[in-house]
């Protein structure tokens, strides 16, 4: 009976082993899919993606053409946006920024005006010191004219005096050719003065013909004594009205200058220098 058992014991071990040292079925494994079929799987997602958001459905081929040359080409219609048909889109229009004109104002006449005639004001109020200053240095006056001697044809726009260069009358209202009046009357220094005479002018019977015309004269102030200066200036020539009916003229320009000296008068004496 012993010996029966370790038979039996022996058996199986032996089948055990063989169990054991059966061999054992390979497990099946799936290769990874190509990069090619990677990227299909992604555009097909994205084709999926595109064709959710345009529509529920998808544009769809109507008819194939053929033309003469043997290719084939696809005619697709849709219906819109929403079944799925491909759809213009329209590009943003880029506006300009809009940008306000700016209306060009005119100048304001009056703020102009009673600005020219506070400056002119002041240059009266500075001649009258300059006057004055001057007349407690110097002994000698000086009082100067200027008139316009062909007022009939021709009318004066503009007219000025220089004394020594600096401007010591200007007139734009034709005053000149209206009185001989005084222009300028003031102290100098004894010496050698330069006045300088300029007037513009235009023919009334036509006054595209128009002139200027200027001079200028050294004067000798003397000590002790006024000096009279008197200009009138002309245009002698007949342009302006002869012009229309024959087609011909002539200018004559011209400034005529006197200069005389003269005691002053009682009431204007200067006080001598040196002396109250």
């Amino acid at each position: 009976m012993a010996s029966n058992s370790r038979v039996a014991l022996i058996l199986l071990a032996c089948l055990g082993s063989v169990a054991l040292a059966a061999p054992r079925k390979k497990k099946k494994t799936t290769p990874p899919p190509p990069a090619a079929d990677k990227d299909k799987d992604k555009d097909k997602d994205k084709d999926k993606a595109a064709g959710s958001a345009m529509g529920s459905g998808s544009a769809t081929p109507d008819s194939v053409t053929t033309s003469p040359d043997g290719s084939t080409g696809i005619q697709t219609t849709g219906t819109g946006m929403g079944s799925g048909s491909a759809a213009a889109v329209t590009p943003p229009v880029e506006t300009m920024p809009k940008t306000e004109a700016s209306e060009e104002k005119g100048p304001d006449v009056d703020s102009l005006r009673q600005e020219y005639l506070a400056l002119r004001d002041e240059l009266f109020k500075s001649r009258a010191r300059a006057n004055a200053v001057a007349s407690q240095l110097y002994s000698t006056r000086i009082q100067i004219k200027f008139t316009w001697g062909s007022a009939r044809y021709y009318g004066v726009s503009k007219a000025s005096v220089r004394l020594d260069g600096a401007t010591v009358y200007e007139d734009a209202g034709a005053a000149i050719a209206a009185d001989d009046g005084v222009r300028f009357d003031g102290y100098v220094a004894p010496g050698r003065h330069l006045i300088t005479f300029h007037v513009e002018a235009s023919g009334k019977d036509d006054d595209t013909f128009s002139s200027s015309t200027e001079s200028q004269v050294v004067v000798k102030a003397v000590a002790q004594k006024d000096l009279l200066v008197s200009a009138k200036g002309r245009d002698s020539g007949d342009i302006a009205y002869e012009w229309k009916r024959s087609e011909h003229g002539s200018y004559g320009l011209g400034i005529d200058v006197s200069v005389k000296t003269a005691k002053p008068a009682a009431g204007d004496a200067a006080p001598a220098k040196g002396k109250k």
